[in-house]
């Protein structure tokens, strides 16, 4: 079972244009690996590569800078166009100076992917300042999940079942690599939490109290789609006789974001037209990733949806922030190439009311920008007093919010 990312494969083709080094960044377990080995494979038929995974025991022998620029020279031709693919290039010793001198050869790019733990946005922007683009990979479309899970032998499940166990698991693609049993799942998802926790923060920032560190990260997957500051949790956490400072929690939260566990969205002043400095939203970088620390809950659906909308906008290129226009909120400022859209999420549209406190937060704002309601309601009509709305199953799997803005 594997799965051709195409849109992934075309992005890498295109900034393979660009004079900088390729880092191809993302949640640990988002088949970045997959993906590179793909990219190799592709582009093999057209010029000269050097792939090189340093989780693979074939390549144990390169452990320096040295030993790297001295393996590309032995496997390619002087003088030709060549791409030097690099898997967990934080295994090797000084990688960033072996990068940037084969990123400054004449006709050879490099692309490099490594654990969050050493090669990320900000150790990047030390490292080799300047001579970079990152592509950032995210879990799987609800769409790609699907795909992915019909190649299953036996595989029958409609999309309405598809759609509850991609809500239930996530879309980490190993998973679907399993029976899909509660106690593997469960397992697994619980497994890669400590991984990112562990390797990815904790070691790395050396957090001595880590009892604090997991309470500070419970508290904000439990609140995901809720505005949440620092100080909120420093105060929770008061009430449960622990003690954080304000600058802990900030740190933490960072450190969460680094290793794109969490992404914190700042709030948008529509009317000031500014960001706001105090009360945040937090989202996953994978759903299925809250269920491996607090479990499943279906009464979290407002927020789960959110998490995946977000996801989605993201993949789709998108700025996200969280709307405020006065005393209202709207779920999400989607802006790209000088667009921008306004979207709402909501669960079902079961009465008047519930359609009418949807759509209130829109007419808080006075500008022409289009509005899209997302929804699981199948029964409301596609207009809602001028706003579009819109199956939220549907836009997850790759239908355009809104055919004027997504060009």
């Amino acid at each position: 079972m594997e799965l051709l990312r195409q849109r992934y494969l075309d992005r890498l083709r295109q900034l393979l244009d660009a004079p900088a080094i390729t880092a191809v960044t993302g949640i640990r377990r988002a088949g970045k690996s997959v993906l590179l080995r793909q990219f190799a494979a592709a582009l093999r038929d057209e010029r000269q590569v050097v792939y090189v995974d340093k989780e693979s025991f074939a390549f144990e022998s390169l452990r320096t800078a040295r030993d790297l620029i001295d393996h590309v020279a032995s496997a390619t031709r002087p003088g030709e166009q060549r791409v030097v693919i690099v898997d967990e290039v934080q295994q090797i010793a000084d990688w960033e100076r072996a990068v940037a001198s084969l990123n400054g050869e004449d006709r050879t790019q490099v692309v490099i992917s490594g654990s969050n733990a050493t090669l990320l946005s900000a150790e990047l922007a030390t490292l080799i300042a300047g001579r970079y683009v990152t592509l950032q990979v995210f879990p799987l479309t609800l769409a790609e999940f699907g795909d992915l899970y019909r190649q299953r032998p036996g595989a029958a499940a409609d999309d309405a079942e598809l759609f509850r166990l991609y809500l239930r698991i996530g879309g980490l693609p190993g998973l679907l690599h399993t029976d899909l049993s509660d106690p593997v799942v469960d397992q697994m998802l619980a497994d890669m939490v400590s991984t990112i926790a562990i390797r990815d923060v904790i070691r790395r920032h050396r957090i001595r109290d880590v009892a604090l560190f997991e309470a500070i990260m419970r508290f904000a997957v439990d609140s995901i789609g809720s505005l949440v500051s620092a100080k909120r949790i420093a105060d929770f956490l008061k009430s449960q006789r622990r003690r954080a400072a304000v600058d802990t929690v900030l740190n933490y939260l960072a450190h969460l974001g680094d290793a794109f566990l969490l992404t914190a969205v700042p709030r948008f002043d529509l009317q000031g037209r500014r960001l706001l400095q105090v009360n945040q939203k937090h989202y996953l970088g994978d759903i299925g990733l809250r269920n491996g620390i607090i479990g499943y809950r279906e009464s979290d659906i407002g927020g789960i949806l959110e998490n995946l909308v977000f996801l989605e906008l993201r993949r789709r290129g998108y700025t996200v922030t969280v709307g405020v226009a006065g005393s209202r909120e709207i779920d999400f400022v989607a802006e790209r190439r000088s667009r921008r859209l306004y979207v709402q999420v909501a669960y079902l549209l079961e009465s008047p009311a519930t359609i009418e406190r949807e759509l209130a937060a829109f007419a808080a704002v006075r500008d022409a920008y289009p509005r899209v309601l997302l929804s699981l309601d199948p029964h409301q009509p596609a207009d809602l007093q001028g706003v579009r709305h819109q199956s939220l199953t549907d836009f997850l799997r790759g239908a355009p919010l809104e055919a004027s803005a997504e060009v």
